[in-house]
């Protein structure tokens, strides 16, 4: 992830506790050969008269009425495990699937905090967690990928992401730790329904926490220009693009966004585009380069006055370029041969504008 979330914005998580609590002491409660109690019973005032929570609550008591104590056991450990978050992101912590659960709690379950989290919506929490969220959020974009803008709070909403699948960990269904905004490409084309605490195969792997601290960033660095087959004087370089941050997170990350494929068509698509945009502002600001020094004077005041360190529309990918050309430009083997390629996108620029051809 390029950017986390401000955990502060999941203080207003009484929703998920509430139900989390009541299903707990419902469970606990069979197992001590007591009564379970009713959903009404020291409930919050928002939903104890909710009818969506109440009956389907009541369905999940009967069906866990029907397992034994160990199979009741079973699970309450899924329940806590589920909702053990951030521990559960760290690839090692226990979280069973509810593949885990005997087969007759799986769709009440389900339904119950299906439920739940329907109520973040009505009750306006879910608005509140994007409000918070938005406000701070360098570039306005979704930090899963850099290139997704996300909408003002009060405009169409973005996808609110089950970073644990609910299909598969239906308990952290309504928890805001388990709940982050995400671009519609991100989540739709993307993650789906992955699960990114185990990968295709079961074995459990890191991943990032949306509202920890560990980032990643974005390396050109290894990319090689005039390489590329194609001919012409935007002729592409060939692309490396490497993710740095903790390693198996960002392997996670990757296999999960297809980062790295992504964001090589995205450089692909604005290569021309973004050194254009260069050989105009160099034009206008900085006059003809002819020198190495020059050009690596003019990538730097590129860097420092045009591309400020955001992750909007991929501001990152095309500030990671202009770095690679820079250092490619002062010590590379091929510093002579970039420095005359930058210095002709600028004079030929130069000519266009005079000629009113900007």
């Amino acid at each position: 992830m390029l950017n986390v979330y401000p955990i502060a914005a999941t203080a207003e998580n009484w929703v998920h506790d509430a139900v989390h609590a009541k299903v707990k002491l419902a469970l606990e409660a069979m197992n001590n050969g007591t009564a379970a109690p009713d959903w009404a019973d020291d409930m919050h005032a928002d939903l104890a008269y909710r009818e969506a929570l109440r009956t389907r609550y009541d369905a999940f008591l009967v069906a866990a009425g029907g397992l034994s104590t160990q199979q009741r056991t079973k699970v309450l450990r899924a329940l806590e495990d589920q909702n053990n978050i951030p521990a559960v992101f760290d690839g090692i912590a226990a979280c069973p699937r509810i593949a885990a659960t005997p087969v007759r709690i799986r769709k009440p379950t389900a339904a119950l905090f299906t439920a739940a989290f329907d109520a973040l919506k009505s009750l306006k929490v879910r608005d509140r967690l994007y409000e918070k969220i938005f406000k701070d959020l360098p570039g306005k974009c979704c930090p899963f990928c850099g290139i997704e803008p996300f909408e003002a709070p009060g405009l169409a909403r973005e996808d609110l992401d089950h970073y644990l699948p609910r299909s598969l960990y239906p308990f952290a269904g309504a928890n805001l730790r388990n709940l982050a905004p995400m671009g519609g490409k991100c989540n739709r084309a993307y993650k789906q329904a992955l699960d990114v605490i185990c990968d295709d195969t079961g074995q459990r792997r890191r991943c990032f926490d949306p509202y920890g601290e560990n980032l990643a960033t974005v390396s050109l660095m290894a990319s090689r220009p005039f390489e590329n087959d194609e001919t012409g004087p935007f002729s592409l370089p060939v692309w490396q693009v490497d993710l740095l941050g903790d390693t198996d997170s960002v392997a996670t990350w990757d296999q999960v966004f297809q980062i790295r494929h992504r964001y090589e068509k995205k450089i692909q698509a604005h290569f021309r585009d973004w050194m254009e945009h260069f050989a105009n502002w160099c034009a206008l600001q900085v006059g003809l380069i002819t020198t190495q020094q020059e050009v690596i004077s003019a990538l730097e005041g590129y860097l420092r006055v045009v591309l400020q360190r955001t992750h909007d529309d991929g501001a990152h990918l095309k500030r990671a370029m202009f770095e690679m050309l820079r250092q490619k430009c002062a010590e590379s083997d091929i510093s002579d041969r970039l420095t005359s390629w930058l210095s002709a996108l600028v004079s030929t620029q130069k000519q266009l504008a005079a000629a009113g051809n900007p």
